[in-house]
């Protein structure tokens, strides 16, 4: 059995999979995920599993170099953007409007819904590389 980091096995398989520059969606409850993308519906209830703590357990297998946001989260849910703000210290966060995030998530390799029903709760991380 597997001692720590992501225990969803479909979610542990595609971060492996992740190359560089490769994206991936979080994104919250309410999130139009495109027809035929590839996804995890973490879904338990009304904001379980939440936003940030989602981030959090992906980071721990994800080497991240850029994450992208809509820029939308600031005005409307300053409470996860200053979490989002907070965790990415030190890596580039790009902001998008809600619009032009939807059309470059499509790119993701895949999307993960969480339970979180706070307005733009999305965000796309850019794989980045270990050394």
């Amino acid at each position: 059995m597997k001692k720590q980091g992501i225990f969803n096995s479909q979610i542990s398989y595609f971060v492996a999979s992740m190359g560089h520059k490769d994206m991936l969606s979080i994104v919250d409850m309410g999130y139009p995920i495109p027809k035929d993308a590839t996804f995890v519906d973490l879904v338990f209830d009304k904001g379980i599993p939440n936003f940030i703590d989602t981030i959090k357990m992906v980071l721990y297998e994800l080497e991240v170099e850029k994450v992208i946001i809509a820029g939308e989260m600031e005005v409307n849910n300053l409470k996860n953007y200053q979490k989002v703000i907070d965790i990415f210290s030190n890596i580039e966060i790009e902001k998008k409007s809600h619009e032009e995030f939807k059309d470059i998530a499509k790119n993701s390799k895949f999307f993960i819904r969480t339970g979180e029903c706070t307005p733009f709760s999305n965000i796309i991380l850019v794989s980045g590389v270990i050394f």
